[in-house]
């Protein structure tokens, strides 16, 4: 027996649902690609959007920027003279403000000093040059006693602070670099200038 096929649909509707199938899956793409240009206009106003109040934030704060200029040039300024002024403070402290053992060096060299001798200047040189120049630098005058046979007193001086220890901790010598004898008022005197380096 030989099976027979029948058509109970029939081909008018077999077509129908063809077309409306291709209808419903033509519909689908337009609303897919309709949702995709959607979506890429709200994506372009948004990064629109945003870039504008990201420019917005940038002006004001260029503004911002702008109208503290004046004081922040101001600033750099203050704070440029301010390193300035520290500056010449510690040449001044150093220049000036000697250490402590400044004081025991002075009393130190006070001790030294013989009763007919007098100091005009003292000098101290705080960056001398390497065995250039001296340290420290002594201008005075020292009474010529007549009566007296040594007039060693130069001498005998150099001596007294080389023996100074405590004194000479950052010397090395002491160098008589010029004396000369002449007249103060009536007395005779030897002026002197001494070098310690």
């Amino acid at each position: 027996m030989k099976m027979i096929t029948v058509d109970l649909l029939g081909k008018a509707t077999i077509r129908k649902k063809q077309k409306r199938i291709r209808y419903l899956i033509t519909i689908l793409y337009v609303v897919v690609w309709f949702f995709s240009l959607l979506s890429l206009f709200y994506t372009h106003k948004t990064n629109i959007f945003i870039s504008s109040v990201y420019q917005k934030e940038i002006n004001k704060i260029a503004t911002e920027v702008e109208l503290q200029s004046p004081k922040l040039e101001r600033i750099k300024k203050l704070y440029k003279e301010k390193k300035e002024i520290k500056s010449k403070k510690r040449i001044y402290l150093q220049s000036y403000h000697r250490p402590g053992n400044w004081l025991s060096k002075m009393l130190d060299l006070s001790n030294a000093i013989p009763g007919n001798m007098r100091l005009e200047h003292i000098v101290v040189n705080t960056n001398p040059a390497k065995g250039q120049s001296e340290k420290m630098k002594l201008t005075g005058y020292t009474l010529i006693d007549t009566d007296e046979q040594d007039q060693n007193q130069l001498n005998i001086f150099k001596q007294a602070i080389e023996k100074q220890d405590r004194f000479m901790e950052d010397f090395k010598r002491v160098d008589i670099l010029e004396n000369q004898i002449g007249q103060k008022g009536s007395d005779p005197i030897m002026s002197f200038t001494i070098g310690i380096y």
